[in-house]
């Protein structure tokens, strides 16, 4: 593998070959020529592009890992971070609503106490409460995407 700058593109793309072994298993599992995958992780100014987004689409539609790979980079280029979550089942999406419900109140409830106390120490404990809120809307985010995705249109 030739030698990439740390947090380039070229980096997260190294990144995801070293998900599937390696860019020889990569190139096994993908079907593309490895002088095709090893392009990926050249940087010359001379002619910019690298791998092609449909590559790297085909890689993390392959294994979950290349994919938060690459979804931890566009995050944090994106000034956000990837937060891996659980799916559940389209059939769970009541009891998933409910949990949210739950810690949706919670978080308003911890939230309130804070902006009525102006406390610094309100606010830190009401903290964990919205993160628990926020991975709960974003789960239920991802039971509706992947039912569009799986059953919806193309």
């Amino acid at each position: 593998m030739r030698p990439v700058e740390a947090g380039s593109i070229q980096d997260v793309v190294s990144d995801v070959y070293d998900v599937f072994g390696g860019v020889r298993k990569a190139s096994a599992a993908t079907g593309l020529a490895p002088s095709v995958l090893s392009y990926g992780t050249e940087m010359r100014e001379d002619r910019p592009g690298g791998l092609g987004v449909n590559y790297l689409d085909r890689m993390a539609r392959m294994d979950v890992e290349a994919a938060a790979v690459l979804a931890r980079h566009f995050a944090a280029l994106a000034g956000g971070v990837f937060q891996p979550i659980k799916l559940v089942a389209m059939e769970e999406l009541t009891s998933a609503c409910a949990d949210a419900i739950k810690e949706n109140g919670e978080a308003i409830f911890f939230a309130l106490q804070a902006a009525k106390s102006g406390r610094w120490e309100d606010a830190r404990a009401a903290l964990p409460e919205v993160d628990e809120s926020i991975t709960e809307m974003t789960g239920l985010r991802a039971i509706l995407m992947q039912t569009i995705q799986t059953k919806g249109a193309k």
